[in-house]
């Protein structure tokens, strides 16, 4: 999946629940492959910053990533981590500085959840991540992160259970470089 500045800005502005306008900060645009492989890091992530309210904001970096659960969490939600089933986030929906800088699970630098990102919880074990009604929106540690610190990760069995995580640790780091540990927007997107 590859696309233009301009299609993705287009795609925010008439897609994306929650969208009142291009606000002076970072946003992070997941596109969620419509292919939905169990265990791939089959998403993109695009970094955007926009430099003053309703500017239109400009691309600064991409990186693959998965915005799904592995399939730990998709067939194991309730034996591994106690939940009701696996919180999927909503595809199309934006949330104004969701994240902040912080640690994920107290181990290394990654971006928090800060604000609730509306999810559902899939429990059927079929190791595809669907969403649908009804939605919560209480923050539960869908955080961004990376996957190995050393290496390419090709496999995301258990690096997400409701997490955007980049799979290449370099694209990660130029990530929290560029982010300098400002704020930051989350918009997910459907593959279009």
């Amino acid at each position: 999946m590859k696309y233009s500045d301009d299609q993705l800005i287009a795609r925010v502005e008439s897609h994306a629940e929650g969208f009142k306008g291009w606000k002076a900060g970072c946003y992070l645009i997941a596109v969620r492959s419509n292919a939905d492989v169990l265990d791939a890091f089959d998403d993109k992530a695009y970094l955007f910053e926009c430099k003053a309210d309703g500017k239109k904001p400009d691309f600064k970096q991409v990186a693959t990533c998965t915005t799904h659960a592995g399939s730990e969490g998709l067939k194991k939600f309730d034996t591994n981590y106690g939940l009701p089933g696996c919180a999927v986030l909503k595809a199309n929906q934006i949330v104004y500085n969701s994240h902040v800088h912080g640690k994920h699970k107290g181990q290394y630098n990654a971006y928090i959840e800060s604000k609730g990102f509306p999810y559902s919880r899939d429990k059927d074990r079929d190791g595809k991540a669907e969403t649908m009604p009804p939605w919560q929106t209480d923050v539960i540690g869908a955080n961004i992160h990376r996957a190995s610190a050393t290496k390419t990760s090709t496999i995301n069995f258990n690096w997400s259970i409701a997490c955007v995580v980049m799979n290449n640790p370099n694209e990660f780091d130029a990530f929290m470089a560029f982010m300098n540990k400002r704020p930051l927007s989350l918009c997910i997107l459907q593959e279009f």
